[in-house]
């Protein structure tokens, strides 16, 4: 007499699908409890720029020198995937290369997402192997037609939570940054109106009217001019650093030169005030791929009659970074 077959197959490979027997949610948490967190991050950022398909181009230069991609792209938009391990610095980076009018950082913890889609995924084939056994074992062509639809979908499950596990992984290794650049809007700067700033454009272009004002020459500068009306000083870099007095007038104190100064050249350039015991620096950082950075520092001993500035120049973000603190240091000293 002929053994009779299993019964009710498909009701077995339902109950490992759903998880008994295989510890089931439970089995989940511990994955997800002891995986190491999987975070995906996504960035927005808003910009204007007085080149924005340039910048636009340049980013996308970067992120792929990075190990990143361009996921889309259109007129002044840019999408780019950019490995976890440099999303940070990276962000940082176009922060720098134009006016910012919004940025945004999100995270999403997509651990257990993972460690339940990976649970499932194993307990989907383990559910495909059982009714491959019993197909093999069925006696009869109804219990084979159902085993075979049931086999069917189990495989189309288990493709599904492939692509999701596919997808999971892809979120944990790239981060996503959304950039959307625009033009500069045309603005009538705020200097337009005051006569009595008009002289702050002189201290870009090194053609200031004064007297000399010699200070130390910062470390890996040399002395360049010494003179009645000019005392400067230049890097190997290409950074120079001058000083000069001039009378204070309309009368204010430093602070309130230095913030006549952000107000003036707010519509041309990044600016920022850094505050310290000797002076008041007002920092002008261009606008573009490759900005200029300039310094200038009104130093607090002035008086009433006269005051007394120094300016410093740097060509790109890295003579900043190299140049910066012996010049910081040296206007530190100033008594």
């Amino acid at each position: 007499m002929l053994a009779t077959a299993a019964p009710m197959p498909i009701e077995e490979a339902q109950m490992l699908e759903d998880g008994a027997g295989y510890g089931g949610v439970g089995d989940m948490a511990v994955v997800a409890g002891t995986a190491a967190r999987m975070v995906n991050y996504t960035g927005s950022i808003t910009m204007q720029s007085a080149e924005p398909e340039v910048l636009i181009d340049t980013v996308a230069a970067l992120a792929k020198a990075k190990g990143g991609s361009i996921s889309n792209r259109r007129n002044s938009f840019i999408s780019l995937q950019i490995p976890v391990a440099e999303f940070k610095n990276f962000f940082n980076q176009i922060l720098k290369l134009g006016r910012v009018t919004s940025k945004n950082i999100s995270a999403s913890d997509i651990t257990e997402a993972y460690a339940d889609n990976a649970a499932r995924l194993s307990i989907a084939e383990s559910t495909l192997a059982r009714l491959q056994q019993l197909l093999a074992a069925a006696k009869t062509e109804q219990e084979k037609i159902a085993l075979l639809k049931e086999i069917q979908r189990v495989s189309e499950q288990i493709e599904q939570r492939k692509l999701e596990e596919k997808e999971l992984l892809r979120q944990a290794t790239f981060s996503t940054i959304n950039l959307w650049v625009s033009n500069i809007p045309a603005v009538i700067p705020y200097r337009a109106n005051i006569k009595a700033f008009e002289w702050f454009s002189s201290l870009l272009n090194n053609s200031n009217s004064g007297k000399a004002l010699k200070l130390s020459i910062p470390k890996d500068f040399i002395e360049t001019a010494d003179t009645k009306h000019e005392w400067s000083a230049a890097s190997a870099l290409n950074a120079k650093f001058s000083a000069f007095e001039r009378k204070n007038e309309p009368q204010g104190t430093t602070g309130f030169w230095a913030e006549a100064m952000l107000e003036f050249f707010k519509s041309q350039y990044a600016v920022e005030l850094k505050t310290e015991e000797n002076f008041s620096l007002v920092r002008l950082q261009s606008f573009g791929t490759e900005p200029e950075v300039h310094y200038i520092a009104l130093l607090k001993k002035s008086d009433e009659k006269t005051l007394r500035i120094a300016v410093a120049y740097f060509p790109n973000i890295e003579a900043e970074k190299k140049n910066s603190e012996a010049v910081l240091e040296v206007l530190r000293r100033v008594k």
